[in-house]
């Protein structure tokens, strides 16, 4: 990543955990006043990938216009500009802003190997307990075969039928596990041995209950919301959410389960769950009750036995889904404003008219950053034109009504157009991140050439100006009489204190 990009990527952790914090004091407040969301898995899976996409939008180039608008600078105002500002040395100028050895690419950098070291934690914590679970199954559960299906009491032909076109496999282990369904693409039914101690009935309720995960596609939920975790493990929010989903995932399944059922159905499921419960406790201890979530046993037993246990009206859900998609978009809003397509430090000057000398800006915000001759780390011999400030995604216009002599792309460069304007004069616009006009083609002032980026040797996002003449590099402020007044005072101050002057009128 290039320290533009570095910047960018910490923006977008700060603005997704923003809008985390938001959703979760939302969505928090709402399961206080509606209960019935704890049970919802695509209210909360919603709110984890719209925080996700807060995080993408970051690296989407927005173009908006700055909230505040400032004025070009007078003549008179450069040189107050210009006396306020040292006369030489370079240790006296403020860094840029994307300086690849300045603090804040140190300091992004550092967060991108927090944010990578976390992540590589997670997929190896995950690669272990996926192993550790593969042993377990191999070595403390036996496979259930057809005969043995068939000759099983406490399962219903319509459920026999239903595992076998699912072609799911049955596994049943000593342990004193729950039932589960594990796996998407191969699902596996693992049924406990201590199943046995319960009557025909329950057993075909929890059997059922598994197979309910399948017929809801909830295990393919599950590790939708499972990737989020992993991808934003440092957004506790999002986790958070997470958590909510597996919840909603069981109480969905619950209700699924016992719709139409009889009271003495709903009591006796839930008395089974309660003896699997006992039995968890005695061999994994208190901390498995966690697995009934912010709802709790006692809520989720209550709900078991209810005739019709309790939902949110489709107004209801579509309040929720407005809000989260509200949190959302106005996280896209602001977003930019984190990244390095966003705003510098200085608002842009709006260019209302072509420059002086028949050349207009090849932006319609013009905000120079680098002059003519100015020495950077990169070209120490000297930048051969002017750099301006740009979003990645801008419109680049011509600066001049000409023909297409080239639009290519090379590793120095990388994409970039030459327009020949007559008269062995020519502009160059490099670091494209797209070209939209061919060789040989006709443009006129102000048409669109490309939009700007940062292809080639480029340090981030920006549009690069080169003024050509009868083949030799000129600067390009004796086209744009006015660029300096365009200029950013870091940008002027640069250039003066190595000692090159200020182009003027005269």
């Amino acid at each position: 990543m290039t320290p533009p990009d570095l910047l960018t990527f910490v923006g977008a952790c700060v603005g997704s955990l923003v809008c985390g914090c938001v959703l979760a004091g939302i969505l928090h407040a709402a399961a206080a006043r509606w209960p019935a969301l704890h049970a919802h898995r695509s209210i909360w899976l919603l709110a984890q990938v719209a925080i996700a996409a807060v995080f993408a939008l970051a690296w989407v180039p927005l173009a908006r216009s700055p909230i505040v608008t400032l004025p070009a600078l007078a003549p008179a105002r450069v040189e107050t500009v210009l006396a306020a500002l040292p006369a030489s040395g370079d240790d006296a100028l403020p860094a840029p802003l994307h300086s690849e050895t300045g603090l804040a690419g140190m300091a992004a950098r550092g967060i991108l190997a927090i944010y990578v070291g976390g992540l590589a934690w997670q997929l190896a914590a995950a690669l272990r307990a996926r192993r550790r679970w593969r042993r377990t199954l191999a070595a403390h559960t036996r496979a259930v075969d057809a005969a043995d299906l068939a000759a099983w009491p406490a399962l219903s032909h319509a459920q026999r039928a239903r595992i076998a076109a699912a072609a799911l496999t049955v596994r049943v282990t000593e342990l004193p596990l729950s039932p589960m369904l594990a796996g998407v693409l191969r699902p596996c039914l693992l049924l406990p041995a201590h199943l046995a101690a319960l009557d025909a009935g329950q057993q075909r309720l929890i059997v059922e209950h598994e197979l309910t995960h399948l017929r809801r596609a909830d295990p393919a939920w599950l590790l939708a919301s499972a990737l989020l975790d992993a991808a934003f493990w440092f957004n506790w929010p999002l986790r958070r959410m997470g958590a909510r989903v597996r919840e909603a995932v069981e109480l969905g399944c619950d209700d699924a389960v016992l719709a139409r059922r009889c009271a003495a159905e709903r009591l006796s499921y839930a008395a089974a769950l309660v003896a699997q419960l006992r039995l968890q406790l005695q061999w994994q201890g208190p901390g498995c009750a966690t697995a009934f979530g912010a709802v709790g046993l006692k809520a989720r037993v209550q709900r078991m036995q209810a005739a019709r246990p309790a939902r949110l009206s489709a107004r209801g859900r579509a309040l929720c889904a407005a809000s989260v998609l509200g949190c959302a978009a106005g996280g896209a809003w602001v977003q930019p404003a984190f990244s390095s397509n966003g705003p510098a430090l200085a608002a842009p000057v709006t260019a209302t008219a072509p420059a002086p000398q028949g050349w207009r800006y090849p932006l319609d915000e013009v905000r120079v950053t680098t002059l003519y001759g100015v020495r950077v780390p990169s070209v120490p011999q000297g930048i051969h034109g002017v750099d301006f400030a740009a979003r990645r995604g801008t419109p680049v216009l011509a600066v001049a009504a000409g023909t297409v002599n080239e639009a290519a792309a090379n590793p120095v460069w990388g994409r970039y157009v030459r327009v020949d304007h007559g008269g062995g004069v020519s502009s160059l616009l490099v670091h494209l991140d797209s070209v939209d006009v061919t060789a040989g083609q006709h443009v006129t002032g102000g048409q669109r050439l490309g939009a700007a980026g940062a292809s080639g040797r480029a340090s981030g996002p920006h549009v690069h100006l080169e003024y050509w003449r009868d083949g030799h590099r000129l600067d390009p402020a004796l086209m744009l009489a006015d660029l300096p007044f365009h200029a950013t005072a870091a940008a002027l101050a640069r250039r003066r204190a190595q000692g090159n002057p200020i182009p003027t009128d005269e």
